[in-house]
């Protein structure tokens, strides 16, 4: 007979937004102690708890008080980002022939889908309860144009926490014509449990990974993919995040780098997150190519307190032939599912 844990979920009004359009926030809740909560403005995660070795349950991500701080556009932090993470070189990409011009966030590129990115958008919420874990699903419709991008894109997000204190993100989406799609998550997490005061540079990372995409000053792809044998980005073992952490060429310094997974066609672990004083590890596995691992190098005064690890399509993808396409076309599904799986060390 199967065992039925009765998970908690809920869902309780979050405030109004500055146009008068209510929210809602749903949270679920395991008999671990581990618990998610997602508003349905920008499908954002706003927190995410779990317990340390003494059994000690603290926030986990780095996040904002208030409705009007996740209004802020360039406040990604829990976001679900659509309709492209990342950046997209000259805010532009030929498609079957057809200059697509995107509206653009920067002088020389859009990032995460334009200035009214999905993380701007009311999505519908759906929660849900099943044997040993529990959802909400999260719709939304891009409609053509959106910021530039050709075709009706239809998506959904379902995100669940499970019992074996798993948080999965499956992302769906559709479209009646061909167009260009990756989505992610952009929570900041720190283990420790102290986002707001602790460095994440002691924490461990592992990332399997033997290329990172090269870029140029404005962080937008050249083409290249260039090894992390013998260079800052080398985490094919683990290490403190802080070891090589200065050697890297960058303005603010810190990674900001998209690293390229061996395998995208099958659900495999891409990364590995310790930390060493709470005893909390965080596995990340996923079927998207690449990783984006970002340090926070923007919080000024409060940099390195937390990170990133944005699963996706490669940066700029659409303008480079030998990444792996990130077209989508009518008919075709685009999915993408990553699971991040909390433990304790002792």
């Amino acid at each position: 007979m199967a065992y039925y844990v009765h998970m908690k979920i809920a869902r309780d009004p979050y405030g109004t937004t500055s146009y008068g359009k209510a929210i809602d926030k749903i949270t679920l809740e395991n008999s671990s102690g581990y618990s998610v909560e997602v508003i349905t403005y920008g499908a954002y995660l706003i927190s995410f708890k779990g317990p340390d070795r003494d059994g000690r349950i603290e926030e986990l991500t780095k996040n904002f008080p208030s409705l009007s701080d996740y209004q802020v556009p360039t406040n990604y932090h829990g976001a679900t980002i659509g309709r492209y993470a990342n950046r997209i070189g000259g805010s532009s990409f030929t498609l079957d022939g057809e200059l697509i011009e995107l509206v653009p966030t920067h002088d020389t590129f859009q990032l995460h889908g334009g200035p009214s990115g999905f993380n701007t958008r009311i999505w519908e919420a759906f929660p849900m309860r099943e044997e040993e874990r529990a959802s909400v699903k999260l719709t939304l419709t891009s409609e053509h144009g959106d910021q530039g991008f050709p075709g009706t894109l239809d998506v959904a997000l379902t995100i669940t926490l499970t019992e074996k204190n798993e948080l999965f993100f499956v992302y769906e989406a559709v479209t009646d014509r061909p167009t260009c799609v990756s989505l992610t998550n952009h929570t900041y997490w720190n283990l420790s449990g102290k986002a707001r005061t602790e460095r994440v540079l002691d924490q461990l990372m592992q990332i399997h990974a033997e290329h990172i995409v090269e870029v140029d000053s404005d962080q937008v792809p050249t083409g290249r993919l260039v090894p992390v044998a013998g260079t800052p980005f080398d985490f094919r073992e683990p290490k403190p995040i802080g070891d090589d952490i200065t050697r890297i060429d960058a303005d603010p310094q810190g990674y900001d780098h998209n690293f390229v997974l061996a395998d995208h066609k099958g659900v495999l672990e891409a990364a590995v997150l310790k930390d060493p004083s709470s005893g909390r590890v965080m596995k990340v596995l996923t079927n998207a190519p690449g990783l984006q691992f970002y340090t926070d190098n923007y919080s000024i005064g409060n940099e390195h307190t937390a990170l990133c690890l944005e699963a996706g399509e490669l940066p700029d993808a659409m303008n480079h032939q030998e990444f792996h396409s990130p077209v989508l076309r009518p008919g075709e599904t685009y999915r993408q599912v990553t699971i991040h799986s909390f433990s304790v060390e002792r």
